[in-house]
């Protein structure tokens, strides 16, 4: 009987393979920082405020979600602050 020491399941390969070489695009870097220095995940106002409209908004949330493995848009901000991915903002 053989075991295997080093077992990863599918969910732990596809972060891994995710995680190595490819980065979000400026787009969303764009928006993740527009989240922060709005302080809202409001599609309309986010799409106001970056001059693009609510479906790309909706889109670009997609694939950050998607890129970071998490499910909602507070949990991505979060995680984005967490790696350095953003900057959080000093409070006054």
């Amino acid at each position: 009987m053989s075991v295997n020491i080093v077992d990863i399941d599918q969910s732990q390969s596809k972060r891994l393979a995710r995680s190595q070489g490819k980065r979000l695009t400026p787009a969303l870097y764009t928006l993740l920082e527009a989240c922060v220095e709005m302080k809202t995940t409001n599609t309309k106002v986010l799409a106001a405020h970056l001059c693009r409209s609510p479906a790309t908004i909706r889109t670009e949330f997609q694939r950050i979600l998607s890129f970071m493995d998490v499910h909602c848009r507070y949990e991505a901000l979060r995680k984005a602050e967490d790696n350095g991915l953003i900057r959080r903002r000093k409070r006054r």
